[in-house]
Protein backbone atom coordinates (compact mmCIF):
# COMPACT_ATOMS: atom_id res chain seq x y z
CA UNK A 1 0.00 0.00 0.00
CA UNK A 2 2.80 2.25 1.03
CA UNK A 3 4.26 1.55 -2.88
CA UNK A 4 0.94 2.41 -4.28
CA UNK A 5 0.84 5.64 -2.30
CA UNK A 6 4.09 7.06 -3.24
CA UNK A 7 3.03 5.87 -7.09
CA UNK A 8 0.14 7.90 -6.79
CA UNK A 9 1.39 11.12 -4.95
CA UNK A 10 -0.43 13.44 -7.08
CA UNK A 11 -3.13 11.91 -6.62
CA UNK A 12 -3.38 11.91 -3.05
CA UNK A 13 -1.91 15.23 -2.61
CA UNK A 14 -4.97 16.05 -4.84
CA UNK A 15 -7.30 14.43 -2.52
CA UNK A 16 -5.96 16.47 0.66
CA UNK A 17 -6.88 19.54 -0.82
CA UNK A 18 -10.04 18.39 -1.73
CA UNK A 19 -10.76 17.40 1.69
CA UNK A 20 -9.63 21.07 2.66
CA UNK A 21 -12.24 22.18 0.30
CA UNK A 22 -15.08 19.59 1.43
CA UNK A 23 -14.45 20.59 5.23
CA UNK A 24 -14.27 24.52 4.55
CA UNK A 25 -17.53 24.01 2.41
CA UNK A 26 -19.33 22.23 5.99
CA UNK A 27 -17.72 24.64 8.20
CA UNK A 28 -19.41 27.48 6.04
CA UNK A 29 -22.65 26.07 5.75
CA UNK A 30 -22.76 25.44 9.47
CA UNK A 31 -21.63 29.26 10.11
CA UNK A 32 -18.86 28.22 11.57
CA UNK A 33 -16.31 30.08 9.34
CA UNK A 34 -13.33 28.15 7.47
CA UNK A 35 -9.97 26.33 8.53
CA UNK A 36 -7.79 29.05 8.99
CA UNK A 37 -3.81 29.84 8.88
CA UNK A 38 -3.31 32.37 11.85
CA UNK A 39 -3.87 35.22 9.74
CA UNK A 40 -7.23 34.27 8.85
CA UNK A 41 -6.70 33.07 5.18
CA UNK A 42 -8.22 30.01 4.54
CA UNK A 43 -5.83 26.38 4.20
CA UNK A 44 -6.43 25.05 0.68
CA UNK A 45 -3.05 23.51 0.39
CA UNK A 46 0.10 21.70 1.82
CA UNK A 47 2.94 23.37 2.52
CA UNK A 48 6.37 22.82 0.78
CA UNK A 49 7.86 21.39 3.88
CA UNK A 50 4.77 19.63 4.86
CA UNK A 51 5.06 17.97 1.34
CA UNK A 52 8.49 17.21 2.05
CA UNK A 53 7.46 14.99 5.03
CA UNK A 54 5.06 13.33 2.99
CA UNK A 55 7.72 11.74 0.73
CA UNK A 56 10.05 11.09 3.67
CA UNK A 57 6.80 9.02 5.79
CA UNK A 58 6.09 7.61 2.02
CA UNK A 59 9.50 6.52 1.66
CA UNK A 60 9.97 4.82 5.25
CA UNK A 61 7.25 2.94 4.40
CA UNK A 62 8.20 1.84 1.33
CA UNK A 63 11.26 0.74 2.57
CA UNK A 64 9.70 -1.29 5.93
CA UNK A 65 7.04 -2.53 3.14
CA UNK A 66 8.01 -6.34 4.31
CA UNK A 67 7.30 -5.56 7.85
CA UNK A 68 4.64 -6.51 9.90
CA UNK A 69 4.85 -3.23 11.38
CA UNK A 70 5.72 0.09 10.40
CA UNK A 71 8.73 2.05 12.40
CA UNK A 72 8.63 5.79 11.95
CA UNK A 73 10.33 8.26 12.48
CA UNK A 74 9.49 12.26 10.95
CA UNK A 75 11.34 15.52 11.83
CA UNK A 76 9.23 18.31 10.35
CA UNK A 77 10.49 21.96 9.26
CA UNK A 78 9.44 24.62 11.60
CA UNK A 79 6.76 26.21 9.62
CA UNK A 80 5.21 22.89 8.95
CA UNK A 81 1.71 22.36 10.41
CA UNK A 82 2.05 19.39 12.40
CA UNK A 83 -1.52 19.09 13.34
CA UNK A 84 -2.51 19.39 9.18
CA UNK A 85 0.10 16.98 8.34
CA UNK A 86 -1.16 14.86 11.19
CA UNK A 87 -4.43 15.05 10.73
CA UNK A 88 -4.61 15.14 6.83
CA UNK A 89 -1.84 13.16 5.72
CA UNK A 90 -0.61 10.69 8.39
CA UNK A 91 -3.96 10.17 9.42
CA UNK A 92 -5.53 8.96 5.68
CA UNK A 93 -2.64 6.89 4.91
CA UNK A 94 -2.48 5.04 7.81
CA UNK A 95 -6.34 4.39 7.50
CA UNK A 96 -5.95 3.59 4.10
CA UNK A 97 -3.39 0.41 4.66
CA UNK A 98 -4.94 -0.73 8.12
CA UNK A 99 -8.63 -0.79 10.16
CA UNK A 100 -6.53 -0.35 13.77
CA UNK A 101 -7.42 2.89 15.26
CA UNK A 102 -4.83 5.28 16.06
CA UNK A 103 -3.81 6.18 19.81
CA UNK A 104 -1.80 9.71 19.93
CA UNK A 105 0.53 9.86 22.90
CA UNK A 106 1.94 13.31 23.79
CA UNK A 107 3.98 14.32 26.52
CA UNK A 108 2.45 17.59 27.79
CA UNK A 109 -0.99 18.77 27.79
CA UNK A 110 -3.61 17.10 25.38
CA UNK A 111 -5.90 20.27 25.04
CA UNK A 112 -4.17 21.56 21.65
CA UNK A 113 -4.37 18.53 19.55
CA UNK A 114 -8.06 17.51 20.81
CA UNK A 115 -9.23 20.89 19.90
CA UNK A 116 -7.60 20.69 16.61
CA UNK A 117 -8.84 17.30 16.10
CA UNK A 118 -12.51 18.75 16.55
CA UNK A 119 -12.31 21.21 14.60
CA UNK A 120 -11.34 18.94 11.75
CA UNK A 121 -14.42 16.52 12.55
CA UNK A 122 -11.95 13.55 13.20
CA UNK A 123 -12.07 12.98 16.94
CA UNK A 124 -13.78 9.62 16.31
CA UNK A 125 -10.75 8.26 14.79
CA UNK A 126 -8.43 8.89 17.62
CA UNK A 127 -7.86 8.17 21.15
CA UNK A 128 -5.83 10.64 22.79
CA UNK A 129 -3.17 10.24 26.10
CA UNK A 130 -1.16 11.57 27.87
CA UNK A 131 2.39 10.04 28.18
CA UNK A 132 2.33 9.83 31.77
CA UNK A 133 -1.07 7.79 32.00
CA UNK A 134 0.80 5.17 30.08
CA UNK A 135 3.43 4.89 32.99
CA UNK A 136 0.18 3.09 34.95
CA UNK A 137 -0.40 0.41 31.98
CA UNK A 138 2.98 -0.46 31.93
CA UNK A 139 3.24 -0.49 35.77
CA UNK A 140 0.27 -2.83 35.98
CA UNK A 141 1.50 -5.22 32.58
CA UNK A 142 -1.51 -3.69 30.43
CA UNK A 143 1.10 -1.67 28.27
CA UNK A 144 1.21 -4.46 25.48
CA UNK A 145 -2.57 -5.06 25.34
CA UNK A 146 -3.20 -1.43 25.37
CA UNK A 147 -0.99 -0.56 22.37
CA UNK A 148 -0.71 -4.00 20.21
CA UNK A 149 -2.61 -3.66 17.24
CA UNK A 150 -3.01 0.38 17.39
CA UNK A 151 -1.43 2.78 15.69
CA UNK A 152 1.01 4.52 17.72
CA UNK A 153 1.47 8.06 17.09
CA UNK A 154 4.15 9.55 19.91
CA UNK A 155 4.28 13.21 20.20
CA UNK A 156 7.56 14.05 21.52
CA UNK A 157 7.56 17.75 21.95
CA UNK A 158 7.51 18.70 25.15
CA UNK A 159 9.28 21.80 27.37
CA UNK A 160 9.60 19.69 30.23
CA UNK A 161 13.14 20.29 32.32
CA UNK A 162 14.15 20.22 35.92
CA UNK A 163 14.58 23.64 36.92
CA UNK A 164 18.89 24.34 38.33
CA UNK A 165 19.17 23.76 42.32
CA UNK A 166 18.19 25.37 45.22
CA UNK A 167 14.95 26.42 44.91
CA UNK A 168 13.42 25.91 48.10
CA UNK A 169 9.62 25.74 46.69
CA UNK A 170 10.33 23.32 44.15
CA UNK A 171 10.16 19.57 45.00
CA UNK A 172 13.02 18.01 42.88
CA UNK A 173 12.59 14.87 43.63
CA UNK A 174 9.12 14.73 42.18
CA UNK A 175 10.23 16.27 38.87
CA UNK A 176 13.20 13.68 38.85
CA UNK A 177 10.24 10.81 39.52
CA UNK A 178 8.27 12.72 36.84
CA UNK A 179 11.03 13.03 34.07
CA UNK A 180 12.20 8.91 34.71
CA UNK A 181 8.56 7.90 34.39
CA UNK A 182 8.59 9.69 30.85
CA UNK A 183 11.66 8.65 29.70
CA UNK A 184 10.72 4.58 30.91
CA UNK A 185 7.45 5.29 29.15
CA UNK A 186 8.77 6.38 26.10
CA UNK A 187 11.39 4.17 25.50
CA UNK A 188 8.85 1.10 26.32
CA UNK A 189 6.76 2.75 22.81
CA UNK A 190 9.84 2.66 20.84
CA UNK A 191 11.19 -0.72 22.22
CA UNK A 192 8.00 -2.46 21.63
CA UNK A 193 6.79 -3.99 18.50
CA UNK A 194 3.68 -5.38 17.33
CA UNK A 195 2.20 -2.13 16.16
CA UNK A 196 2.41 0.52 14.21
CA UNK A 197 4.52 3.47 15.38
CA UNK A 198 5.11 6.87 14.24
CA UNK A 199 7.54 9.46 16.20
CA UNK A 200 6.89 13.11 15.40
CA UNK A 201 9.53 15.60 15.83
CA UNK A 202 9.40 19.20 14.96
CA UNK A 203 12.70 21.71 14.34
CA UNK A 204 12.56 24.88 16.58
CA UNK A 205 10.70 23.27 19.52
CA UNK A 206 11.90 21.00 22.56
CA UNK A 207 11.67 17.31 22.53
CA UNK A 208 11.97 14.56 25.31
CA UNK A 209 14.04 12.63 23.35
CA UNK A 210 16.61 13.50 20.38
CA UNK A 211 16.61 13.07 16.92
CA UNK A 212 16.50 11.12 14.98
CA UNK A 213 15.41 7.76 17.75
CA UNK A 214 17.36 4.45 18.26
CA UNK A 215 15.46 2.31 15.95
CA UNK A 216 16.38 4.79 13.43
CA UNK A 217 20.10 5.54 14.14
CA UNK A 218 20.75 1.62 14.11
CA UNK A 219 19.06 1.31 10.60
CA UNK A 220 20.99 -1.08 8.37
CA UNK A 221 23.27 0.64 5.11
CA UNK A 222 21.83 -1.44 2.27
CA UNK A 223 24.21 -1.42 -0.48
CA UNK A 224 27.49 -1.39 2.05
CA UNK A 225 25.67 -4.28 3.54
CA UNK A 226 25.12 -5.65 0.53
CA UNK A 227 28.45 -5.85 -0.68
CA UNK A 228 30.31 -6.80 2.52
CA UNK A 229 27.79 -9.22 3.64
CA UNK A 230 27.36 -8.54 7.05
CA UNK A 231 26.33 -5.65 8.93
CA UNK A 232 29.08 -5.77 11.11
CA UNK A 233 31.86 -4.33 8.88
CA UNK A 234 33.79 -1.73 9.57
CA UNK A 235 32.96 -0.22 6.79
CA UNK A 236 29.01 -0.63 7.45
CA UNK A 237 30.00 1.14 10.56
CA UNK A 238 32.22 3.89 9.27
CA UNK A 239 29.16 4.73 6.57
CA UNK A 240 26.12 4.08 9.33
CA UNK A 241 28.14 6.89 11.96
CA UNK A 242 29.14 9.58 8.79
CA UNK A 243 25.06 9.25 8.41
CA UNK A 244 23.74 9.68 12.15
CA UNK A 245 26.56 12.34 12.55
CA UNK A 246 26.81 14.52 9.13
CA UNK A 247 23.97 13.48 7.18
CA UNK A 248 20.90 13.46 9.52
CA UNK A 249 21.47 16.78 11.72
CA UNK A 250 20.95 18.57 8.58
CA UNK A 251 17.93 18.75 6.01
CA UNK A 252 19.82 18.59 2.60
CA UNK A 253 21.08 15.23 4.40
CA UNK A 254 17.97 14.16 5.73
CA UNK A 255 16.73 14.70 2.12
CA UNK A 256 19.45 12.40 0.63
CA UNK A 257 19.30 10.26 3.13
CA UNK A 258 15.53 9.82 2.67
CA UNK A 259 16.26 9.32 -1.44
CA UNK A 260 19.13 6.62 -0.58
CA UNK A 261 16.48 4.47 1.33
CA UNK A 262 13.94 4.34 -1.08
CA UNK A 263 15.99 4.02 -4.13
CA UNK A 264 18.90 1.68 -2.40
CA UNK A 265 17.12 -1.36 -1.89
CA UNK A 266 16.53 -3.13 -5.29
CA UNK A 267 20.04 -2.32 -6.00
CA UNK A 268 21.33 -3.97 -2.82
CA UNK A 269 19.40 -7.27 -3.47
CA UNK A 270 20.74 -7.32 -7.11
CA UNK A 271 24.45 -7.47 -5.35
CA UNK A 272 23.77 -9.14 -2.28
CA UNK A 273 22.95 -11.85 -5.68
CA UNK A 274 26.22 -12.49 -6.60
CA UNK A 275 29.23 -12.92 -5.19
CA UNK A 276 31.55 -11.50 -7.93
CA UNK A 277 29.35 -8.24 -7.39
CA UNK A 278 29.50 -8.35 -4.04
CA UNK A 279 33.83 -8.24 -4.27
CA UNK A 280 33.74 -5.87 -7.02
CA UNK A 281 31.38 -2.98 -5.35
CA UNK A 282 33.03 -3.91 -1.85
CA UNK A 283 36.01 -3.33 -3.70
CA UNK A 284 36.00 -0.40 -6.11
CA UNK A 285 33.37 1.55 -3.82
CA UNK A 286 32.44 1.01 -0.67
CA UNK A 287 35.94 0.45 0.87
CA UNK A 288 37.31 3.33 -0.76
CA UNK A 289 34.31 5.24 0.45
CA UNK A 290 34.55 3.96 3.72
CA UNK A 291 38.13 5.01 3.79
CA UNK A 292 38.09 8.53 2.54
CA UNK A 293 35.33 9.33 5.48
CA UNK A 294 37.15 7.72 8.22
CA UNK A 295 40.66 9.49 7.21
CA UNK A 296 38.46 12.86 7.10
CA UNK A 297 36.46 12.23 10.93
CA UNK A 298 39.77 11.67 12.59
Amino acid sequence: MANSILEKSEEFIRSVEERFRELNRILTEQGMGQLTERNGRPITSLRPSELLAFHALTAQMAQQKDKPAYEIALELEEDARKSVFIFFVLLPIFRSITSSSMIYVAVDDMHGPKLECMNYFIRDQVEFVELLNLTQALDYGRFESLLKGRVVLADVESDFAIPKPGNPNISYSYLEDKQAKLMRTINAILGRTGYHKIIIFQKGTKSLISYPPQFIRGSKCFIATAACATPDAWEVGTLRAFRDEALLPSMWGRLFNRCYCLLSPPLARWIANSQSRQQMVRRFFVTPLASMIAKLRR
